[in-house]
Order: C-alpha cells, then structure tokens, then sequence
C-alpha cells in the first residue's frame, strides 16, 4: 500500500539510492586478490578430453588406450598430464542418492557383490602413469547428452529419478563422493540442465525428465537469472575447496560465455568455457578466438578463458590442414587457454603428434607470468596478439592472418614495450630457428591462415619496472564497472582493456594520447597483486576523451593493502588528469577504484593511463 502512495519519481529515487549504496559498497577495497586461484591451475590445464573423438560412446578401454599413447608418445612429459571423462559414464543415481558408474563400459568400476561401484580403481590406475583424472558433471539435474543426444546407448537409466545424475540437490554428496572417495582432481560442470529442460522440451512433456524452469535463455541475458547461476557455481567452488582443504581441486565451469559468466568465472572457478562447443571447422575456431581474444583482464594464474578443447586432428584440422592446425595451437597459446586435446590419439598422423608436442609453443602457454596475450594490431584479415612473458625483456607475438591472401605486417617496439632504438633477438617458434636481430620494427610475412608464432627477447621500456597492461595475469577486476551483459559472446564486453578503451579505442585524457594504461568503465575496482616487489606506483587518471557523458564526475582513489594512498579531485571529461605518484613499498595488494555517481552503461569511460609500477 505504501508504495502505491509514492510518486513514480520517488520510488526512482530510492531505488537509485540503493543502487548508490550497493555500487559504493562494491568500491570499497578488499585488501585480497579475490580469484579462485589454486596452484593446479597456476598455469592453463593441459591434458586430454574424450569428448570430440567419442562423444557419449566411451569406454575404458578407449580412455586407457589414449592415455597409454600419451605416455608413450612424450605427450605426457610435455604437459599433458589430466585425462579426463566427459558425459556418458553414469548408470543412474541409487536409492541412497549415490551416482552408480555404468560398469558395462567401466569394466574396473565393480567392486562389489551387490552392485556397489568406483571409478577408484581408474583413478589409482592413471595417478600410478603420473597422470590426474577428470570427472563431469552438471549443474542441474539433467546432463547435456540427456537433452542432446537422444539416441545415446549410454544415456542414464530407471525413473525419473534415477535419471537426475546432475548436482542440483546432490552437490555435497557427489563432490565429496568424486573427489574424497573416488579420487578425481579436476570436475568440468556442464549447464544443460539449467538451461534446456524448460515445459516445451519434448522429453519433460513425454514424462521422461522433470521440468526444470530455465535459469538462463542462450543469448537472452535480459530473461535470464544471473545471479541464480552464479551462486549456483559459487557454491560448486566453495564445497569442492571445503571438501579438499589439502588438495587443489581444478573446476571448470561450463556456461559457454552465457549468464555473464565470463565476467565471475574467476571469482569461483579455475577456467570458463568462453563460447558455444568447439565444431573442427574454421568458422568455429573464428568464433571461439574471438569469444576469449578480448578479455585480457580476465585470465591469469589460477583463472583462464576458455574457448574450448582443441580440435586438432579433426576436419579442418586434421593431417591435411596443418597450416590451420598450427594456427590452432598458437592462437591457443598465446591466449593462455587450457590445451586439452580431443582426438583419439592412437589414428594421430606423425605431423600432427609434432604439433601438440612443441615445446617451444607450448612454454609461451605455460609461461608462469600467467598474462593472456593482447591484441596490438587489427586490420579486419590480420591480428598481432603480444603476450609479455616472465623473462626480463622476453615477449611471445602471434601474426594471425584471418584473410585469403597473404600479408605483410610491421609490429612496433612501441606495441611490444621495447625501448626505441634498441635491439630486439627474435625466434621462429614452429622453424625452432634463430632470425636475424632487428630493431625498432619486426616486418612478417603470413600466408592465409598461417600464425607465425615468435619469441623476441629486448630492452624492456619500463626498465626494471613494468606497465599494468604488461602484466595483466597480476590484475583482478574485482569490480569491472559493466551492467549490461552483451548477447553476443564475440563481442566487446564493455570490460577493462590492455593500453584501449573497454570499446577498443586508443586511451586519450584532455587531449593527450595515453598509449600504455588500463581503460575501464567508471564504478569499477581493479585488485593488482604487487606482492610487496616495488617501490613506487605511478599513472595519471581521469575520463577519457571518449566518454558520452560530459559532466559526469569521477573520483580515482589508489588503496594499498586497504589504506587510502591517493585520492583525486572529482574529475569530469576533458580535465587535467590527476598525477599519481604514491609509495607502494611493502604492499601486497593494490587497489584502484574510479567511482561515479551515474550508472549508465559506457557513459563515463576512464582511464589509468601509463600506469606503472617500478
């Protein structure tokens, strides 16, 4: 009753207050890094799925053979070292609620006389080859193949019931059940079961699954529970990091990029699926590269994008296409993405094997700095993506051409950091040979969908310091200033960028170009883990030139270890920058926060322009 009394215009005000209230909370520093994290995961999983090779039809023989072939091989001293299950292991789930493993195919699962079952014997049989084993799951009731693929030999069976092996209701069970009884170390949870079991699904109208009402709508943000799925994955990472307080659990959520999901991937998981299923045919890998490309400030140690498993060795992929198998596996790379391969390995060609075996290309993905690669060049047919690695002066540069036609491409010391006029070392990583030095430019040559993978090594321009933008893997956006949650997974977010604008424009404050800096909305908190390794933290801060809202205000403030260092002038777009110069020895984690009493989305974009630490 009370609120019809009130005027339109006053319920907006309150809610407006709210929203003030609970943004400024946000704001407020953390003193953490808050990420998910874990050393299992410090650098992207690297392993095997059987997904792509065998879809719902595996068996153990299938999975033992393929992790035989990568011991054998050198595919396990090389990295690969987590063999994994997909959907299609599970029988049904017990009277008591225990998941019962369909033994028909997991032989070695019978470990009773009155039909008791384990995947322990496969575990201890993979952990004693040196390997980790996987397991699946989904977040509702019903798995994928249950939606999708319908004519499944190995589909759950008995009641409806017994057909729920999903973790909606069972999560404690079937976690402690997985990983404390059964042995597994890494879990991938699957969504379908939140998403495609709505009244029109023709199974839920047959009576052969239970109706679950959608939490999310594929590409429908707006008509979706965002919050709902998120604290659905929230609980899975808390309970799987109670239940293994001494071991170092790898979970690996499953939303495909939706319900905003690559936004809190890594608040409560060690990687994200970034986009739709990996299909081996170039389109997809387009599709798939872009859903992760721009996101930058999202992956690092502990927390990686993920735009699928490789699906190297299959169609467009395969030992006739080698070209775009290397393009493959360095995009892969040098997005720091996890490398699961997704083939029967045992009808591997030779030239493919020498693919996923090299090591050159492999060590940019598993660089311990953990930064995701950036994009430094965009032409519309050819991308340069630069990723700084953890050696003084060392950078990884992938020249990607997307187009039909050959290319020639300079790439800058200006857009690798380097000191101008210095010399630069560089390495062709698929020749694994030395180039010739160069200096202040390195001209490449790529023919269609070719990827030249380098490795330079030269005088880094911040010296014995570093710009925030070259190590982004050390940066958590904790608050990332963005409210709309854009359908199309490909595109910008709207999200914090490496040296551009959340929409990919160069950085610009009053007038002056800023070509090194952290772009980002307004209303927004970035946690940077300086771990007590430098003296001084430097950058000039404002609203970028950019920015469609000419007379909103904002405040930047730079916390250490929670204790206010600096804190500007309200500042509105085309002012003075404020200047920062603060002492940050001794602090492990900074905070920079830029707050604004408007809300409208990209209205107010701003900017730590040459953010450093040195």
């Amino acid at each position: 009753m009370f609120r019809k009394m009130l005027s339109a215009a006053m319920v907006a005000a309150i809610s407006a207050s709210f929203s003030v209230h609970a943004q400024t909370a946000q704001l407020q520093p953390s003193g953490k890094f808050s990420v998910y994290g874990g050393e299992a995961a410090a650098t992207p999983p690297m392993g095997w799925n059987p997904w792509n090779a065998f879809r719902t039809e595996v068996d153990e023989g299938k999975i033992m053979a393929n992790a035989d072939k990568i011991k054998r091989s050198g595919l396990a001293a090389a990295g690969y070292r987590y063999i994994n299950l997909d959907d299609g292991w599970w029988l049904k789930r017990g009277a008591d609620g225990r998941m019962i493993i369909r033994t028909s195919i997991f032989p070695s699962a019978a470990v009773g006389p009155d039909g008791q079952t384990s995947f322990r014997p496969l575990t201890d049989r993979l952990h004693a080859m040196g390997f980790k084993a996987g397991i699946y799951t989904d977040s509702g009731k019903n798995s994928c193949s249950q939606r999708w693929d319908p004519q499944s030999p190995n589909l759950p069976e008995g009641s409806v019931l017994e057909r729920e092996i999903g973790l909606d209701g069972y999560e404690y069970q079937d976690l402690r059940l997985y990983f404390q009884e059964w042995g597994f170390d890494y879990v991938k949870v699957d969504a379908c079961g939140l998403a495609d079991y709505g009244r029109d699904n023709e199974s839920v109208v047959a009576g052969r699954y239970e109706e679950f009402k959608p939490q999310f709508t594929r590409g429908q943000p707006g008509s979706s529970d965002l919050d709902g799925v998120e604290t659905r994955y929230a609980r899975i990472g808390r309970l799987l990091k109670e239940l293994n307080p001494d071991a170092d659990p790898v979970l690996a959520i499953c939303v495909w990029g939706e319900a905003d999901s690559r936004r809190w991937g890594g608040m409560h998981g060690n990687l994200w699926r970034t986009s739709a299923d990996i299909e081996p045919k170039w389109e997809s890998l387009l599709h798939n590269f872009d859903s992760a490309a721009k996101r930058e400030m999202y992956a690092g140690p502990g927390r990686w994008n993920d735009p699928d498993m490789l699906a190297i060795g299959l169609g467009d992929f395969d030992g006739n296409h080698l070209i775009e198998a290397k393009t493959h596996f360095s995009l892969w790379s040098i997005l720091s993405a996890p490398l699961l391969m997704g083939f029967d390995l045992n009808k591997a060609p030779q030239p493919i094997l020498e693919i996923l075996l090299n090591q050159e290309v492999i060590a940019v993905n598993q660089d311990r700095a953990g930064n995701q690669g950036a994009i430094v060049h965009d032409d519309g047919k050819v991308q340069v993506l630069v990723k700084t690695l953890a050696g003084s002066g060392e950078r990884a540069v992938a020249v990607f051409n997307r187009g039909t036609e050959k290319s020639e491409v300079a790439v800058t010391w200006r857009q690798l950091k380097l000191e101008p006029g210095s010399h630069a070392s560089v390495r062709d990583l698929w020749a694994h040979g030395d180039l010739a030095p160069a200096v202040d430019v390195l001209r490449v040559s790529v023919a269609p969908r070719e990827t030249r993978m380098l490795k330079l090594v030269g005088k880094p321009l911040a010296g014995k310091g570093a710009f925030l933008s070259e190590m982004t893997g050390r940066i958590n956006a904790a608050v990332d200033g963005t409210r709309a949650v854009n359908p199309d997974v490909t595109a910008a977010s709207g999200g914090p960028r490496a040296d551009l604008t959340p929409q990919g424009k160069a950085i610009s404050l009053a007038g002056q170009p800023q070509p090194y800096g952290i772009g980002i909305q307004a209303n927004s908190r970035l946690e940077i883990l300086a771990q007590r390794q430098f003296t001084r933290f430097t950058a000039v801060a404002g609203v970028d030139d950019s920015s469609a809202d000419a007379g909103g205000k904002v405040v930047f403030r730079v916390y250490g270890d929670r204790r206010l260092l600096f804190e500007s002038a309200p500042l509105k777009r085309g002012a003075a920058p404020a200047a920062i110069d603060v002492e940050v020895s001794g602090v492990d984690v900074l905070e920079l926060t830029a707050e604004s009493g408007r809300s409208g989305e990209g209205s107010l974009v701003t900017a730590w322009g040459g953010a450093r630490f040195d």
